[in-house]
């Protein structure tokens, strides 16, 4: 009886050990639940072709842009679902692609339109939780929890294999990463933490 005691006992504190993000990944994975959608109809294994074609049919519906330096794809949108008034706000979206030229990942920035450095309310800090509850809404299920990564406390949000984590990159930008965790390149990151 002692040693089944202390088989438990160990056992609970190994399980303590682990962290809510690792409980989350493992819990979200033994689902076996696929969940490919990234957004405007771009999905986790599109190859690069369906990429850009993708956007010239969103650009010749003029709904997005290039942008900046021609580095990635530009969508200006007003909010009015998480923002008091209609807020002008810009999402600019490049993709990661694996070593078969297939859609891994997607990088998101967000920021206001009318960014200044003097505009308190407009700085990423303000902007950061509009942003979580944004993706929260575009990607129902989980909540977003809060986990350190190399030192680095991120937003993260796990659903079946899609993992969006969401950062601060400066005053004006937060940063959405959308990953699919099954990915041979984030295969490391299921078992860490």
């Amino acid at each position: 009886m002692r040693y089944i005691f202390s088989g438990v006992m160990i056992m609970l504190v190994f399980a303590s050990c682990e962290s809510e993000y690792t409980r989350l990944v493992k819990r979200e994975l033994e689902k076996e639940q696929r969940l490919d959608s990234i957004l405007f109809d771009l999905n986790f294994g599109d190859p690069r072709s369906r990429f850009y074609q993708r956007c010239l049919e969103l650009n010749r519906q003029t709904l997005v842009t290039q942008g900046p330096s021609n580095s990635s794809v530009q969508y200006i949108f007003q909010d009015s679902l998480f923002h008091e008034e209609p807020t002008p706000m810009r999402l600019l979206f490049y993709p990661e692609f694996d070593v078969e030229d297939k859609l891994s990942g997607m990088n998101m920035e967000f920021s206001y339109m009318a960014w200044a450095p003097w505009n308190r309310e407009l700085q990423s800090d303000y902007l950061q939780p509009k942003v979580i509850e944004m993706i929260e809404s575009w990607y129902n299920g989980n909540k977003f929890i809060e986990t350190e990564v190399r030192g680095a406390n991120l937003k993260v949000k796990v659903d079946g294999n899609r993992r969006v984590l969401v950062y601060i990159k400066d005053t004006q930008t937060v940063v959405v990463k959308v990953q699919d965790l099954l990915h041979p390149q984030f295969k490391h990151s299921i078992s860490s933490k």
